[in-house]
């Protein structure tokens, strides 16, 4: 009979970047069934290689590939770190946090932490948007990798 680890494991495309879970997702993430439950493919990888994960603690797919069970591409968060660290735009302009608005004609650059809202301005141009919205979330997350390397 195969070890818990080894039926994880076999469940895995490992490709020169991410480890893919190939095994049944649910909202974009793996489940694995281990000691009695199903959990999440990419917490049981985090805690073979890492050891336990701390209560109430998150773990964010630094590649931003929810079937990713790379150790190497995962680490600690808390939800709001976690929630710094989106990818996704969530807007009409296709830009994270910058929406254009019929009523004054311009980008409006948003930035939300901690559940408040921050402006970072109104903008002539999607590019001045943009850089507006990097600038502020540099300025208040400490999660966004992507915003650092943009301004590197």
């Amino acid at each position: 009979m195969k070890t818990a680890a080894e039926r994880f494991w076999s469940k895995v495309n490992k490709t020169n970047t991410c480890w893919n879970w190939t095994a049944r997702n649910t909202r974009g993430y793996g489940k694995f069934w281990f000691a009695g439950r199903e959990v999440q493919a990419h917490r049981y990888s985090y805690e073979l290689a890492n050891g336990p994960i701390p209560e109430g603690m998150f773990i964010d797919h630094k590649c931003h590939n929810g079937i990713c069970v790379n150790p190497n591409h995962l680490r600690l968060a808390t939800n709001k770190q976690n929630m710094e660290h989106l990818a996704s735009a969530r807007s009409n302009t296709g830009v994270r946090g910058v929406t254009w608005s019929e009523w004054t004609g311009k980008y409006i650059a948003t930035v939300g932490h901690n559940g408040k809202q921050h402006s970072a301005g109104s903008h002539n141009t999607l590019e001045a948007a943009e850089a507006a919205v990097i600038a502020k979330r540099n300025e208040l997350y400490t999660h966004n990798d992507a915003d650092r390397r943009a301004v590197a």
